[in-house]
C-alpha cells in the first residue's frame, strides 16, 4: 500500500478521508456539538474512573523504559514490572511517612504560628482601620452592617463529620492504590494489548494507521518520561535546599514543588506561598523568608530554562494560552487531579489531532506542530512496547 492510498503523507499526517458519502455525517456541526457535549458529560460523570485510568496510563508510559532496562538484565517481564512498581511505591511511602510526621509537628506548632500571625495582623490593623474609615462613607448602608453567625453542632453532627472524614480517607486510599495496580497490568500485558492494537489498526487503516499509532506512542512516551524526570529532580532539589536552609516541613514542601511543575503558571504560586509563610512564621531569622524566595526563584529558573528544555525539549509544543485554557477546563471538570493532568491530556489530544489532516488546523491552535519521530525499524515491536500504556 503506497502512502497516497493509505493516507500517510510525508509529514506524518493520517488522512481521515474526504469522501462526502463517508464523512459527510460527521461534518455536521450540530452532531459535532452534540458529540462534544456528550463526551464532556461522560468525562464529568465518570471522572473518578477516568482520573485513575489516565494517571495509570501516563505512569505506565513513564515506567516502560525502566521495565525494558530490567528485561535487558534478564529479569522476567512480571518481575521487572513488579520491581519498578515496588521501588516507586517505596519512594512514595518514604516521602509520605516523613510528610505525615511533619504534618503532626505542624499541628503541634500551629498555636505558636497563630500567635505570631496575630502579631502580624495587629500591626496591619491600623492600616486597615484607616482604609475602612476612608471608604465607609462611600459604601451603601446595607454593606456596612455585619452579622455574626454562631455555628453549633451536637454530638450526632460531630459523629457524622468523623464518619464522613473516614469514608473520604478510605476512598482516597483505595483510589490511590488502584493507580499502580492498573499500571502494573498495563505494563505486564503490554505485548497482548499491543498485538491487539496492531491487528485492529491493520484492519481499519492498514500500515498507515499502524505507523500513525507508533509515532504517537513514541512522542507521548518521551514527553511523559521527560516530565516525570523534571518533577522528580525539582522535588529533590527543593527538598534538599529547604533542609539546608533549615526550613521546617521540607518533605512536604519539596514534593509539592515537584508536583506543581505539572500545574502551569499558577503552580509556582501554589508551591512558593506555603514555603514563604512557613519561613516567616517558624523562624526568628528575618532573612529566612527572603532566602526562601530567592531559592524558589532560582529553582523555577532552572526548571523553566534548563531542566524542561533539556529533558522534555520540543516534543510537545503547547501555546501558553492553550495551556492556561486546558488548566481551567480540566481543573473545573476534575478538580485538582484535572489540573495536574491538564498538560499531559492536552498534549495527547494535540499529538493525535495534528496527525489527522482534517483536525490539523484545530491542533495548530494548541501550539506548533510536534516533530515527527524517526521511523522505527520494527513498528510492531515498538507499538507492543507502548501498547500496554
Amino acid at each position: 500500500m503506497d502512502s497516497s492510498s493509505s493516507g500517510l503523507f510525508s509529514t506524518g499526517t493520517f488522512s481521515t478521508g474526504t469522501n462526502p458519502a463517508a464523512g459527510g455525517v460527521f461534518r455536521s456541526r450540530a452532531l459535532v456539538v452534540l458529540a462534544t457535549a456528550a463526551l464532556v458529560g461522560m468525562f464529568w460523570a465518570g471522572k473518578v474512573l477516568f482520573v485513575m485510568f489516565f494517571f495509570a496510563l501516563f505512569l505506565s508510559f513513564a515506567l516502560q523504559p525502566f521495565v525494558t532496562l530490567l528485561e535487558k538484565l534478564r529479569f522476567p517481564r512480571s518481575l521487572a514490572v513488579l520491581t519498578v512498581i515496588v521501588f516507586l511505591s517505596a519512594l512514595v511511602v518514604f516521602f509520605v511517612v516523613n510528610a505525615m510526621s511533619q504534618i503532626e509537628a505542624f499541628t503541634r506548632d500551629l498555636p505558636a504560628y497563630a500567635t505570631r500571625l496575630r502579631v502580624f495582623t495587629s500591626k496591619a490593623q491600623g492600616v486597615f482601620a484607616q482604609i475602612e474609615e476612608r471608604t465607609r462613607l462611600l459604601l451603601p448602608e446595607g454593606d456596612r452592617a455585619t452579622r455574626s453567625v454562631r455555628l453549633e453542632s451536637d454530638a450526632f453532627d460531630s459523629l457524622s463529620k468523623v464518619a464522613l472524614q473516614v469514608k473520604t480517607v478510605v476512598s482516597l486510599l483505595l483510589y490511590t492504590a488502584a493507580v499502580p495496580m492498573l499500571s502494573f497490568f498495563m505494563l505486564k500485558d503490554r505485548e497482548r494489548y499491543g498485538g491487539a492494537v496492531v491487528k485492529i489498526l491493520r484492519i481499519k487503516g492498514g500500515r498507515a494507521a499502524q505507523d500513525f499509532a507508533v509515532g504517537v506512542a513514541r512522542v507521548l512516551s518521551g514527553y511523559v518520561l521527560g516530565e516525570l524526570f523534571v518533577v522528580l529532580i525539582t522535588a529533590c532539589i527543593t527538598t534538599a535546599g529547604l533542609l539546608v536552609l533549615r526550613v521546617p516541613y521540607g518533605y512536604i514542601l519539596g514534593p509539592l514543588a515537584g508536583v506543581c511543575v505539572l500545574v502551569p503558571y499558577v503552580g509556582v504560586i501554589f508551591s512558593t506561598t506555603p514555603a514563604f509563610l512557613i519561613a516567616l512564621l517558624a523562624s526568628n531569622d528575618a532573612a529566612l523568608p527572603v532566602k526562601v524566595l530567592i531559592f524558589y526563584a532560582v529553582v523555577q529558573f532552572l526548571e523553566g530554562n534548563v531542566l524542561t528544555p533539556f529533558i522534555v525539549g520540543g516534543r510537545v509544543r503547547l501555546h501558553p494560552l492553550a495551556v492556561l485554557f486546558a488548566f481551567l477546563f480540566w481543573g473545573i471538570l476534575w478538580g485538582v487531579p484535572g489540573a495536574i493532568l491538564a498538560v499531559p491530556l492536552t498534549a495527547t489530544i494535540k499529538v493525535v489531532a495534528e496527525r489527522f489532516e482534517r483536525y490539523a488546523p484545530w491542533a495548530a491552535l494548541l501550539g506548533e506542530r510536534t516533530p515527527d519521530p524517526a521511523p522505527p525499524e520494527e513498528p510492531e515491536a515498538l507499538l507492543a512496547g507502548h501498547g500496554g500504556a
